[in-house]
């Protein structure tokens, strides 16, 4: 081939790579240890015991997972009544009240517990509490249920909102007033409101956070909020924490789309937009998030560009396993 006819080639070529629409990627994006923990607990108890295996509530919040596990033998209760005596159970990554596990083994059920260690540390401080607990949090949530249900105060108040902090009483002067967080709210937010309790409960002892993974993956979303208009987050909407990434991407700036995976991309949005980011929530698995840049593909996106806010490397160890049913 000619000189001139390759040189000429080569250069359309990187005038087209130049041409297509970005992807930033958001570092770190996707599972958290909690998560994997959560799943190498399902998966050990399934090889070791074989179907059917149950759980309290989704063993992690993601659909795709969820659907996955049932279909290899794993049922998922909402409450103890629908798990038959003797059985094995596991309690989820989001943790369950101490009445909860009693009453689990007053019905003889082999449990294991998932929980990840991080809202272990929140039960932990929540159960060190004994005046007054204020905990920030979503009602109904299982994390925010499990909390609560070991709380040590005498008067244990949850709030989800600004708004809600507002109904909250006076307490007597001396009255301890311990402040904490469920892990996967909005990092902003949690300050927020921090600061409009220590305006009014001066003080207030507060041990308010989320949890590592909630912040770094909100991190990185907002960084993809700099550098594109279009976000997609990808997870459940069922999920805390890949809500929370919608809303942190909006506050940020950006046009922000919570989607399961492929088959619920904006395409409309898509085909007018430059450039997209792409985070993912704790619970998400690597595979949508591959397959959301492949469908990316087919839309015109093609260079993947890494925006990283932080590195990860906690591990956490799986939880032990009963030898027999």
């Amino acid at each position: 081939m000619p000189r001139r006819l390759k040189k000429s080639i080569n250069k359309s070529i990187l005038e087209r790579m130049e041409q297509t629409k970005c992807i930033y990627l958001a570092h770190p994006h996707g599972m958290c240890a909690g998560v994997r923990r959560a799943l190498q607990a399902v998966d050990a108890v399934l090889e070791r015991f074989g179907p059917p295996v149950y759980v309290l509530h989704e063993i992690v919040h993601n659909s795709f997972i969820v659907n996955g596990l049932r279909k290899r033998g794993v049922r998922f209760a909402e409450s103890l009544d629908e798990v038959p005596p003797g059985s094995v159970l596991l309690f989820s990554a989001h943790g369950v009240s101490s009445a909860v596990e009693q009453e689990a083994h007053r019905r003889g059920l082999r449990t294991i517990d998932a929980t990840c260690p991080l809202v272990k540390r929140l039960h932990h401080a929540a159960e060190k509490a004994d005046d007054v607990l204020i905990l920030l949090g979503h009602r109904g949530h299982p994390e925010v249920e499990g909390t609560v249900g070991r709380s040590g105060a005498g008067r244990t108040f949850t709030a989800g909102s600004r708004e809600e902090l507002a109904g909250l009483p006076d307490f007597p002067a001396g009255t301890r007033i311990v402040l904490l967080a469920q892990t996967t709210l909005n990092t902003e937010e949690v300050r927020a409101m921090e600061t409009l309790l220590r305006d009014r409960y001066p003080h207030l002892e507060s041990a308010a956070a989320v949890c590592y993974a909630t912040t770094n993956r909100q991190k990185a979303v907002r960084l993809l909020a700099e550098k594109t208009g279009t976000v997609l987050v990808i997870g459940s909407p069922h999920s805390s924490n890949s809500n929370r990434l919608r809303e942190a991407a909006e506050q940020a700036g950006a046009e922000a789309f919570l989607i399961e995976g492929p088959e619920e991309l904006p395409r409309e949005r898509l085909l007018a937009a430059a450039s997209v980011g792409i985070g993912a929530g704790a619970s998400a698995p690597e595979s949508l998030v591959r397959q959301v840049i492949g469908e990316l593909g087919r839309l015109g996106f093609g260079r993947v560009e890494p925006v990283h806010a932080a590195e990860e490397e906690t591990i956490f160890k799986r939880p032990a396993i009963p030898e027999e049913r």
